[in-house]
């Protein structure tokens, strides 16, 4: 080869090695650019980012708020207590209504969902499984269920560590801080902003705190003020069992039950088994009563456990279903079920700091759509604080105590449009729990257990997310106008 061709070579490879620097370079590029013009002395209203959003916990909820205020331009950053991210290996599940509303927080979530989820198009179906030696899989395809309820358009299933670890490949560079412990807020009155002190003594300033940080929020916590229970989940009566078992070990088993979600009731236990990950898994997750009302570690949500427990806990029910258990790991951990029913939140928000997703509004998993009402709290949140991006950035002059009213409206708003549904939520999965397990002394019969349900699924299922967005714009256009006057005094 001569020198000529070589080096004509080499300029071709280049150049293609040049072409191919990727989009998520380049916008990583633009998100740090922008982060540091925020992060400058300057206060020009002008500027097309009047305020920075700071989000505690990098969980599902967190995540997809962090891209839905992104992908409208809004700088945010990600605090993580956590020193690498770690999400459980279970599954997790989205209706097809809520897919929408993910769509319209940022495309590439929906994209992520279909790429790694699977898509069931058939109704919610439920097996009444206990006190009983039927061999289900002897059933066949027409005679599988018991109940079912029609879903319009659907559900979605995935596995949560591999959603967490596709949306963070989503996240650009420098917007997630890993090892950050939140220890305390103080909203500052002069400056308008809030002060979020770290375990490791660093102090941090920002213009507002969305605490995603789950079930044992601190965020929350501090909302609540010390010795408050509503700072706290509380013990629901109830744990669980959940793992993943290779779909080969499972499918010899359950036969046509193992390609669809089942929905297995019982007396004292139940059971909610799908398959995940392209059908190379299957979800288990185990239910029993406990009404001692008694965990042995409130500040732990798991304690270990044994196969044997399950196997002694679901003895009543029909032989596959005691073959499946006795498939899964010998090692096992018992979840302890804890929610917010008992002591809600008056508030989901106090001036510039709010909290969504289990941090509010923590849930049994009986509806399978914990994380659906964060997804709903992510677009009432985005939406509002978009419309606070314009109002601030229509002012010839801008203040801190501009920026605080217009911020604290939009949480107002909030909390306004999304706490009544979402402890509705808490209350109604409650129930439902107790529904599986034939808890309900009114409910005899699986017509009884269709009717008491099938109003609250379609509440769920059905729900018209993109009204309530509409209702909270009106919302907090009418909370702006009210409090015109402070603000235009502020100016």
């Amino acid at each position: 080869m001569s020198m000529a061709i070589k080096r004509a070579l080499e300029v071709k490879i280049e150049t293609q090695r040049r072409r191919k620097i990727n989009e998520q370079n380049f916008r990583n590029a633009i998100y740090l650019y922008k982060t540091a013009k925020m992060a400058s002395k300057t206060t020009e209203s002008t500027d097309s980012h009047p305020f920075e959003i700071s989000i505690i916990g990098s969980g599902i909820i967190g995540l997809n708020l962090a891209l839905g205020l992104l992908q409208r331009n809004i700088p945010i950053t990600i605090y993580e207590q956590a020193q690498e991210l770690k999400e459980i290996g279970t599954g997790i599940g989205f209706s097809a209504n809520l897919e929408e509303c993910i769509t319209e927080l940022d495309p590439r979530i929906s994209a992520v969902l279909h790429k790694i989820g699977l898509r069931q198009h058939q109704s919610l179906q439920w097996v009444v499984a206990s006190n009983t030696e039927e061999d289900f899989s002897l059933r066949g395809k027409d005679e599988m269920f018991d109940m079912g309820l029609s879903l319009t358009k659907g559900f979605w299933l995935c596995h949560r560590a591999e959603l967490v670890n596709e949306l963070v490949k989503l996240l650009p560079v420098g917007c997630l801080r890993l090892g950050k412990r939140l220890e305390g807020v103080e909203q500052k009155s002069d400056t308008g902003k809030v002060v979020m002190s770290f375990m490791d003594g660093k102090k941090i300033e920002t213009d507002a705190v969305i605490g995603c940080d789950g079930i044992k929020s601190r965020v929350r916590y501090l909302l609540a003020g010390d010795n408050n229970p509503a700072g706290i989940p509380h013990y629901a009566n109830e744990s669980a069992y959940r793992c993943l078992v290779e779909m080969h070990k499972v499918s010899p088993i359950l036969g046509n039950y193992a390609s669809v979600m089942t929905l297995w009731i019982g007396h004292g236990a139940n059971l909610v088994t799908y398959p995940i990950s392209n059908n190379r898994f299957f979800n288990v997750a185990a239910f029993v009563r406990d009404n001692t009302g008694y965990w042995p570690d409130y500040s732990k949500q798991t304690v270990q456990a044994s196969k044997a427990e399950i196997i002694d806990s679901f003895s009543s029910f029909n032989p596959m279903l005691r073959r499946l258990i006795e498939a899964l790991p010998d090692e096992q951990n018992r979840w302890g079920m804890f929610d917010t029913l008992d002591h809600p939140l008056d508030s989901y928000v106090e001036g510039c700091v709010a909290v969504a997703g289990d941090a509010a509004h923590a849930s049994t998993p009986h509806h399978g759509m914990g994380a659906g009402m964060g997804i709903e709290d992510a677009i009432v949140l985005v939406t509002v604080l978009e419309k606070a991006k314009q109002e601030l950035s229509s002012y010839t002059a801008g203040t801190p105590t501009s920026r605080k009213i217009v911020l604290s409206r939009a949480f107002e708003t909030f909390d306004s449009t999304r706490r009544e549904r979402s402890q509705w939520l808490v209350a109604s999965s409650r129930r439902q729990g107790l529904l599986n397990q034939w808890e309900v002394p009114e409910v005899r019969n699986t017509d009884d257990f269709l009717r008491d349900t099938a109003e609250r699924v379609s509440n769920l299922y059905n729900y018209d997310w993109r009204l309530m967005v509409q209702r909270s714009i009106e919302d907090y256009e009418q909370r702006l106008a009210q409090g015109d006057e402070k603000i235009q005094a502020a100016l």
